[in-house]
C-alpha cells in the first residue's frame, strides 16, 4: 500500500476539495448536491471524477480504443449534465474540476486521493435498491477503505435536497 499523502488544505495556495464520483445512478445526483452545497458553504471546490473501467473482453487494441473513446464521451456528457445541475441549484460559480481516469474505480479513487493533497472528503451516494448501497460503496465498505487518506461521506440516495441543506 502506498504511503498516504499528507493533506495540505490549510497551507497557503491550497483549497479543500470534495471528490465525487460521477455515474448514471440516481444517487449520484444526491452525492454531487451534497458535495457542492458543503463546498459552497465553506469556500471549497468540487472535483468530479469519472472512471472509465476496462472492458473484460478488450484484448484487441481496436476494441480497447473504441471502449476508451466511448467512456470519454460518456464522461464529457456527465460533466456537461452536472455543470448544468450546479447552475440550476445555484452553485454555478462554484469552483470545480473534471477528471477522467482509466482502470478500476476503487484503485483510481485511491490513486487520485494520494496524488492530490487538497482532496479532503470522498462523497458517494448510496443506492436505495434492495440489492444494497451500490457496487462502489459495497466495495469500499468490504475492503475497509484501505488506501484512502480521507474520510468517506455516504449520502443516502433517498435524501431530499432540503434534508441535505439542513445538514450542510
Amino acid at each position: 500500500m502506498p504511503e498516504r499523502t499528507i493533506r495540505k488544505v490549510h497551507e497557503k495556495g491550497h483549497t479543500r476539495k470534495f471528490l465525487v464520483v460521477l455515474d448514471e445512478t440516481p444517487e449520484c445526483e444526491k452525492a454531487v448536491y451534497f458535495a457542492a452545497a458543503r463546498a459552497h458553504g465553506i469556500g471549497a471546490m468540487v472535483t468530479m471524477l469519472y472512471v472509465v473501467e476496462p472492458e473484460g473482453f478488450a484484448h484487441w487494441l481496436a476494441v480497447e480504443e473504441l471502449a476508451r473513446e466511448e467512456g470519454e464521451q460518456k464522461a464529457r456528457a456527465l460533466f456537461r449534465l452536472y455543470r448544468k445541475k450546479l447552475d440550476q441549484w445555484g452553485f454555478g460559480d462554484l469552483p470545480h474540476e473534471e477528471v477522467i481516469r482509466y482502470g478500476g474505480k476503487c484503485e483510481q479513487l485511491a490513486e487520485l486521493e494520494n496524488e492530490d493533497p487538497d482532496i479532503s472528503f470522498l462523497v458517494l451516494g448510496a443506492s436505495t435498491s434492495k440489492e444494497g448501497p451500490g457496487r462502489l460503496v459495497t466495495n469500499l465498505i468490504t475492503r475497509g477503505a484501505r488506501g484512502f487518506p480521507t474520510p468517506i461521506v455516504i449520502v443516502p440516495g433517498d435524501m431530499t435536497f432540503e434534508e441535505i441543506d439542513a445538514l450542510v
